[in-house]
This record gives structure tokens, sequence and C-alpha cells, in this order.
């Protein structure tokens, strides 16, 4: 008999972490499941399985979905996240497999509770390569972090922009992110601060620093950063204006970084120049659910719009 396909049961979301560690080698716990799909200024979220006759979990396909906007027009942005298939479910490509059953009942579920949703995710080359053969994804963005290298000069301009790092100030995030929302042209989920809390501050696991940008005394945007296990410092998150020059808003947080340290590891981030010929890709990409969005700008994805970072 056919595996089951169907919504996850709350009772058996330890099972859905342990088909996490058996699929992808690394642990994640109840408290970070019920982070990543249930807490948050979230409009839905879907988790779906394929289970046995005698209750395993074969496979899970999930999307976290958040209020979004394109060009000043409100659109539902969904992560689609953890497709997973247990290494003795999948098949080939042949549309009873477990794979692409639980995609499509992803794309159903989907479309049948968001209008036309903006659904995206992150995956390898290889399930990429996979899932776009089969019609499920089309490629947006190449994502690889670009290292920051401080200018030969710094310009006018340049010295004029500050980095400050700040507590989690709601209130002024509000404030920023108004400021700048109905500029945005590209597909991107609204980064109130009621979503950069949960989805930084709130973190059940990682920590990061908010640092906010000002030119002119006045507040102009914002970065958030990470450092990762090797040190390195990944900007995760930010709002920038369209019209700087990243590098020099970079410059401005290494120079804020240096004041308290002695010295300012590797920065990155995926809005600096990158050399394509450098390490392998994380492959942005659209997931087909009622039709593709050709008509909306490419967004501009950051380590942020992931689940990993």
């Amino acid at each position: 008999m056919n595996p089951v396909i169907a919504e996850l049961d709350p009772a058996d979301i330890n099972k859905a972490c342990q088909l996490f560690k058996n699929v992808f080698g690394q642990t994640v716990t109840a408290t970070a499941w019920y982070w990543k799909y249930a807490h948050g200024p979230r409009l839905g979220a879907v988790n779906l399985v394929a289970r046995s006759t005698d209750g395993e979990l074969l496979g899970h396909a999930g999307a976290s979905v958040f209020a979004g906007t394109a060009g000043g027009e409100p659109l539902s942005m969904a992560q689609v996240c953890d497709v997973m298939v247990l290494d003795s479910a999948r098949g080939g490509l042949a549309a009873d497999n477990v794979y692409p059953r639980l995609i499509k009942a992803l794309q159903q579920t989907l479309s049948m509770r968001f209008t036309s949703p903006y659904a995206y995710g992150f995956a390898g080359v290889r399930p990429f390569k996979l899932g776009a053969r089969m019609g499920f994804y089309r490629e947006l963005q190449r994502c690889r972090p670009g290292y920051f290298v401080e200018p030969a000069k710094r310009t006018f301009d340049g010295k004029l922009w500050r980095a400050r790092e700040i507590p989690w100030d709601l209130s002024r995030l509000d404030r920023i992110w108004l400021r700048r929302a109905s500029g945005l042209t590209r597909p991107t989920v609204l980064r109130t601060a009621a979503y950069l809390a949960w989805r930084y501050r709130d973190h059940p696991s990682n920590s990061y620093r908010l640092w906010v940008l000002t030119h002119l005394m006045r507040d102009r945007g914002w970065l958030i950063t990470r450092t990762l296990p090797d040190g390195e410092i990944c900007v995760v998150d930010s709002l920038i204006p369209e019209a700087a020059d990243p590098t020099r808003l970079v410059a401005a947080l290494a120079t804020a970084i240096a004041s308290s340290s002695s010295a300012v590891p590797p920065i990155h981030a995926w809005f600096l120049p990158s050399d394509p010929s450098q390490g392998v890709p994380i492959m942005g990409s659209q997931v087909l659910v009622d039709r593709w969005h050709t008509e909306e700008l490419m967004p501009r994805f950051q380590p942020g719009d992931t689940d990993v970072y």
C-alpha cells in the first residue's frame, strides 16, 4: 500500500525531528520546530508528511507563510523548507513516489489556503536539479557569500555612514521599516519589528547582533549579523537604501566592530560581490504553486531568508 500523505499530527513532532536527523544528520529539537512553524507574526504554516501503514514517517514537506510585499502590493510569502524523504522511501521521478506526492500535496494545500502565494526555498544544487526536472522549481538566485574588502580610499559620503549596535528596540525598528517599506519593489517578507524579534531576537539557539545604519545622524536602515562557528561574521539580514553602495555600509559595520575588538574577522554577505568560481551555491528558487510569478522582479534573498543561518 502506498504511504498516506497527511497533515503532521502535533503528537508526532518528535518523530519529525527524528526524521530530520535521519535524513540530514543534524539534530533539531521540538522547541526549534515549534518556533519555526508556530511562532511569530505568521499567516500560517503547512506541515505535510508521508506515513507508512505502521505509522513511520517516511517524508515531510513544510512551509512557513508570512505577510510580504512586492511593488507596494500585499503578497503572501511562503518559505518551503524541511523537504526530506528517507533513503529507503526514495524512488525515481514517477508521480506516485513519495517526493513528488509530497510536493504536489504542498502545492495544493498552499493554493487552497492562500491567494496566489509566492513560494520559495533554498536547496543544494543536486536537489534543486531534481525539483527543476520535475517542474517544481525555478531558479531565482545563486546565493554565495561575498567577502568584504576594505576600500583603498573611503569616499566623503562613505564616511557619513555609521553603524551602531543597539538593543532590540522594536518601536525604532518599526519606524525605520514604515519609512522604507513603500519603496520596496522586489518580493520580500515584511520585516516588521515583530518579524525581526521572532526571527532573530527570539531564535531558540542562535545569537544575533542588531546594528542601525545612520547617515547624517538619521536612521536609514539596519544590518543583523551572526558570528558563525568558524569565527566569520555573516550579515544575515539588512534593510539598506537601494541607491547605497553596500560596500560602504559594511565598511561602517567593520569600523564599528573594530572600535570594540582588537581584530575584525572576515565579514560576508550575499549582497556583496562574490566569485562564481568559488564554492557551490545555494539555489534560491521559486516553488511552483498555482503559477510562476514571472511578472515580479527577482527577489534579492539574504541568509536570514533561509532557515539555517
